[in-house]
């Protein structure tokens, strides 16, 4: 067994993620949450050593097993990002939302997500990682995400990168999106002492190859070794998940 592993929340992180608003996802008048599995609320470094604070949109299938975000195959061109970087362990990552969300990031969902529960809840939580970290840059991942750190008011006292979701299907726009954030990115933020890194730019278009297995200390104890390196699992239905091991 790795002996690498995420402890968890600290008590501070702990009590914030117990006041999250669940009943307002789940209990939604619009219907715009997948509620069956739960929430997902993190990946990354929650003891104060975070430099990069990287939002996201929602978790999907590979992140609701997990339960940490950012494990699929998103979440791994997300580690190659950083690997490029040499950031290999000092980031946070947090959601727009805490639920997996029905369709697109559209009209309706902008305006979800500055309903006061969830926009006030999210706030705290960027507060939270502002103040007890030595954040160097905030990387906004899609549509979502910029538009939750537009409406933090913490957000003009970082450098924010705002770059492509890692699920977006053009392959070269997306490519071109992530080097002109890896450009402005280095600018502001040091590689991790120690740290194996690529520091080369993506290609003309993304390949699979540009994708990273998630780090040990980045899941929880005694998951599968496989676990956060290729897509395990999918939905079937509303209720149901399938999680196919290699």
């Amino acid at each position: 067994m790795p002996r690498a592993f995420d402890p968890g929340p600290t008590r501070a992180w702990e009590d914030l993620f117990a006041a999250a608003p669940l009943d307002h996802f789940t209990n939604h008048p619009r219907q715009r949450f997948r509620k069956e599995f739960g929430p997902v609320f993190y990946r990354g470094r929650l003891n104060g050593t975070a430099r990069v604070l990287l939002v996201a949109q929602d978790p999907a299938p590979n992140e609701l097993v997990a339960h940490r975000t950012l494990v699929g195959s998103a979440g791994q061109r997300v580690q190659g990002f950083l690997r490029k970087l040499g950031i290999d362990r000092s980031y946070l990552m947090l959601n727009t939302f805490l639920f997996p969300v029905l369709g697109q990031f559209d009209t309706e969902l902008r305006r979800i997500s500055l309903e006061p529960p969830i926009l006030d809840t999210r706030n705290r939580w960027f507060d939270h990682a502002a103040a007890t970290n030595e954040i160097e840059v905030v990387i906004a991942a899609g549509n979502a995400a910029a538009h939750a750190v537009a409406h933090w008011p913490g957000h003009a006292s970082f450098e924010i990168v705002e770059i492509q979701h890692p699920s977006a299907r053009d392959e070269v726009a997306l490519a071109k999106s992530w080097n002109a954030g890896l450009r402005r990115a280095r600018a502001f933020v040091a590689p991790d002492r120690g740290a194996v890194f690529d520091d080369l730019e993506f290609g003309p278009e993304m390949l699979p190859t540009d994708r990273v297995p998630i780090p040990r200390r980045d899941l929880p104890f005694g998951v599968p070794p496989w676990m956060g390196d290729g897509d395990h699992v999918e939905r079937d239905g509303t209720t149901r998940l399938v999680w196919a091991a290699p």
